[in-house]
């Protein structure tokens, strides 16, 4: 047995040891691989880099004075890892605690998918969100860093700031329209905003909804000499940041998308044409104590004129005569208003590049009876944007220009086109500080600004006809008027006041647009005017005027 003995175990010994060293290292690997498989797909996922391709930072977008307006910052979004959930309903449960808008049965036919590894669920977390989603505990889920998109300063400029995309690409407003200088990152996009004064147009924008009940609005100040935009807004505001979560009415730009027929501040319009063509003087009277039918219309006053027969055309304008307003029209008839007309921009026309604005609604038929009504702001219907650029030659001595929306605008290099003379501007201008000093415009009166500025008020259409209950009210204005500066545009839209009766423009857009002026002036080195120049002599045209008062 014993010579039997040492063979076997000189055999099987060696054999018998590797056999338990490859179970050792079978197990070994099992252990190690289980351990790599739960820390690669476990819960401790989330910890794992998402690998992205290299892509440039989006630009920034600042105002004129480089405040920040839009910027882009490295931020946290959620997915899933379905092949490493073991309880989608604890998964479910724990997502939904923190989203609850999100669907339960969608979650759940997510996590069933094996085969996925990974899976959006929220993009664009808050710090708040990670934690509260790290608390819950719950397995599978990845927080991966990708760029976002984020606005400093909320709402403000949001219209024209405009949104991306959750991947970075600019799907309105200024984002969209610079979106490929944008994605190429480097410099800022600058833009001729001003936020300090975009801020008080819009707060004053939002002060006007707690005095009246209304739909919407719009405010629009302008650069006399280079047609720089420095504020532009639409009400209500909207939060860039929520990508177009408000809905349609909101969304919408009135300044630039919305076309009004904004009413009797045209009439400055109407009297400038007729300047021009030579047609009327500054010193011509008319008889406006009885309606006028002109076309297929009867043209009536919406409220008396303080003289009783004749007026002056600065009292058309003051006092917002819609009989003077036609009866001037008359005499330059249809095609020499409709010139004039498409000389300002209104019939038409866009800059080459940059925001673009809703195209006009012109009557089918430019004949007598649109002649009439267009004098005094009805049945052409414009953007706000298109119309406040008419006011721009009154402003600058007679030239029209396009508005400038980016940064630097050299004076110099900025295209103009004469619509007017120096001194049809001038003339013009003295009557809208008349309208201010004396008539409809009162209420806009900034204290040492020099306000010269027109109302309008005009009954919206309706399928059946004009519904006197529902109204566009607007004040259009420039100042200082001795030394012109600025162009504003405010417009009402539907503004019923809470209490009280008076819904005219006299009491709604131009209150609103006083105070924007008042606060607004100084954050723009507008120096005050001595009081004593705020008179007729003083101002441009004042020849005129000394040959009205004759």
């Amino acid at each position: 047995m014993r010579a039997f003995a040492a063979p076997y175990e000189d055999v099987w010994g060696p054999r018998r040891a590797r056999i338990v060293a490859g179970v050792l290292a079978l197990i070994f690997v099992i252990i190690v691989g289980r351990s790599a498989y739960v820390a690669f797909n476990g819960p401790n996922r989330s910890a794992l880099p998402i690998a992205k391709a290299e892509v440039a930072r989006r630009g920034d977008i600042i105002d004129r004075k480089g405040e920040l307006l839009a910027t882009t910052v490295q931020g946290k979004s959620l997915a899933v890892d379905p092949s490493a959930i073991w309880d989608s309903r604890d998964v479910v449960a724990g997502i939904r605690s923190v989203f609850p808008d999100l669907s339960e049965d969608a979650l759940t036919a997510l996590m069933s998918d094996k085969k996925r590894q990974f899976a959006w669920v929220r993009r664009g977390l808050t710090d708040e969100q990670v934690k509260a989603l790290k608390d819950t505990g719950v397995e599978g889920l990845v927080f991966a860093e990708e760029p976002q998109r984020v606005y400093p300063n909320g709402k403000l400029a949001g219209h024209f700031l405009g949104y991306t995309s959750i991947d970075g690409v600019g799907l309105e407003g200024a984002e969209r329209i610079y979106n490929d200088q944008l994605r190429k990152g480097g410099a800022p996009l600058q833009l001729t905003l001003d936020a300090s004064v975009q801020f008080v147009l819009e707060e004053e924008l939002e002060r006007a909804y707690a005095d009246f009940d209304m739909k919407g609005a719009v405010g629009i100040v302008l650069e006399v000499n280079t047609g720089a935009v420095r504020a532009i807004a639409s009400w209500p505001a909207i939060d860039p940041s929520k990508r177009g979560e408000e809905g349609n009415d909101a969304k919408t730009n009135r300044a630039l998308n919305a076309r009004m027929e904004l009413g009797s501040i045209y009439k400055p319009l109407t009297v400038a044409a007729a300047l021009e063509a030579g047609v009327l003087k500054p010193t011509d009277m008319f008889d406006t104590s009885k309606p006028v039918k002109i076309g297929a219309v009867t043209v009536r006053d919406l409220h008396p004129l303080p003289h009783a027969t004749t007026v002056s055309v600065t009292d058309i304008l003051a006092y917002s005569s819609n009989i003077g307003a036609a009866d001037i029209a008359q005499r330059m008839g249809p095609v020499t208003q409709k010139t004039f007309l498409a000389k300002v921009g209104l019939l038409g026309g866009q800059p080459a590049v940059g925001p673009q604005w809703a195209s006009p609604l012109v009557p089918a038929q430019w004949d007598a009876t649109a002649m009439a009504t267009v004098a005094y702001g009805h049945g052409l219907s414009v953007s706000p944007m298109a119309f406040v650029m008419t006011y721009l030659p009154f402003a600058n001595g007679g030239e029209y220009l396009l508005p400038s929306f980016v940064e630097p605008v050299d004076p110099a290099k900025v295209e103009r086109k004469r619509v007017m003379s120096a001194q049809t501007a001038a003339t013009v201008l003295d009557m809208m500080r008349m309208t201010v000093l004396e008539g409809s415009g009162k209420n806009a009166e900034a204290r040492g600004y020099e306000v010269a500025g027109k109302t309008g008020t005009a009954e919206k259409p309706t399928p059946n006809g004009y519904d006197p209950d529902r109204n566009i009210t607007s004040f259009a204005a420039i100042f200082p008027a001795s030394r012109p500066q600025y162009v504003v545009l405010v417009v009402l839209d539907e503004a019923q006041p809470r209490t009280g009766t008076q819904r005219t423009a006299a009491f709604t857009a131009a209150a609103i647009a006083g105070k924007v002026i008042a606060r607004a002036a100084p954050l723009l080195d507008v120096r005050p005017v001595l009081e004593a120049t705020a008179t007729r002599a003083a101002l441009p045209g004042a020849d005129a005027a000394e040959a009205r008062a004759q």
